[in-house]
């Protein structure tokens, strides 16, 4: 049985490889042109007939949900992305939380949980074992719980049902929906959508032929666009052009993901960057776009000598531990490093033996714009804000 769960396990990594080289084997900077450009991947005919039943669907669904769509008797932002995998949504909306909480209001998180094995909606609880929790509540509300102890953090797929679940239990004032830009059933008054400045677009193609989940032309319903993991180069600025120019009106920010510290353990000391500048480490990650935070740990100044990748949301065994500890011991590592998100997922007798990377949003000169933004969309909506 082992064996026939690994081959399947096998086939699905390689069939998954084989999808984003479809996805990502080039990227067209202006998804309205896709298949028309060379630096656009075409995809097979039966994946693009595919994208077509997709897209009218989705269009017939997002009707529906629009009649149907639900208020709530409090302010919400909603930060969401228009493609599949890692644009950074659970740092930003951890970032707007704290900015929430230092400006007087009181938010409360909502979020879907992906992955899940629980069923009613639910509050994350302050205590338990997160690696339990996680499996309950999902890898990403527990994560958001640990950072903001504070906060509520509901989960369950109707969002609406669990706002209001969060508005009669808690002391809260404002909703922040976790990768709610395609929740069309619940109204919001600000909606973020973030994209990764690194392959905003892939090929331009919705799902299964390409990675969008609506149309790139959906973007115009947002009230702004963040563009995450802006490098300082050329691409960022003709990124930001591109979509001022297709969107008028809609202010674009870029932002980038830093390293604040490691901690030794979710909750141990966190130890500055430059304590750690110059040492070896093993890194392991289990989110979309694995690479990209080793990119930033490489950035931060840390020498890795080995990396293990793995799929979104990924459950470890043993033998991932054992692969990950052999590396370690192989190059003398002094360190094994891992995201706040992976962590919830290791089982707490094991925890003590790797160290935890604190990230988080660095929006440069576009913090006070960002900001700016929020206060005027929640001005006369709650407290006084400075």
């Amino acid at each position: 049985m082992k064996v026939i769960c690994d081959l399947g396990a096998d086939l699905y990594k390689i069939m998954n490889r084989r999808m984003l080289g479809v996805w990502y084997a080039a990227s067209s900077p202006d998804p309205a042109a896709a298949g028309r450009s060379v630096l656009s991947p075409y995809p097979p005919a039966f994946l693009r007939a595919a994208s077509r039943l997709y897209e009218r669907g989705l269009q017939k669904d997002q009707a529906r949900r629009r009649k149907k769509r639900v208020k709530l008797p409090a302010p919400i932002i909603s930060i969401g992305n228009l493609s599949t995998g890692g644009t950074g949504k659970t740092p930003l909306t951890i970032w707007v939380c704290e900015f929430l909480s230092e400006t007087g209001f009181h938010p409360a998180v909502l979020t879907r949980g992906y992955g899940r094995t629980g069923g009613r909606p639910g509050c994350v609880p302050l205590s338990g074992n997160p690696d339990e929790l996680s499996d309950l509540f999902g890898d990403e509300p527990v994560m958001i719980s640990e950072y903001l102890p504070s906060t509520p953090v509901w989960v369950g797929r109707d969002r609406a049902a669990s706002g209001k679940l969060a508005l009669a239990r808690n002391t809260v004032d404002v909703l922040v929906l976790d990768d709610g830009f395609q929740h069309l059933g619940l109204y919001r008054d600000l909606d973020i959508v973030l994209l990764d400045g690194r392959n905003p677009f892939g090929n331009g193609f919705v799902l299964p032929a390409g990675p969008l989940r609506e149309p790139y032309s959906n973007l115009e319903r947002s009230n702004a666009l963040v563009i995450t993991h802006a490098a300082r180069d050329a691409h960022s600025s003709r990124l930001r052009d591109r979509l001022a120019r297709s969107f008028p009106g809609i202010p674009v920010f870029t932002c980038r993901h830093r390293v604040k510290g490691i901690s030794l353990g979710r909750g141990g000391p966190v130890y500055r960057l430059d304590e750690f500048f110059g040492r070896s480490a093993v890194v392991f990650a289990g989110i979309a776009g694995p690479e990209g935070f080793f990119e930033v740990l490489r950035e931060a100044g840390i020498r890795i000598c080995d990396s293990f990748g793995f799929p979104d949301h990924h459950k470890y065994k043993m033998d991932d531990f054992s692969k990950i500890f052999r590396a370690a011991s192989k190059h003398r590592a002094e360190a094994i490093i891992t995201t706040a998100k992976d962590f919830v997922r290791i089982p707490q007798s094991g925890r003590d033996a790797f160290a935890v990377a604190q990230t988080g949003i660095d929006f440069g000169r576009d913090r006070e714009h960002f900001c700016g933004l929020i206060r005027s969309t929640l001005s006369g909506l709650g407290p006084e804000i400075s």
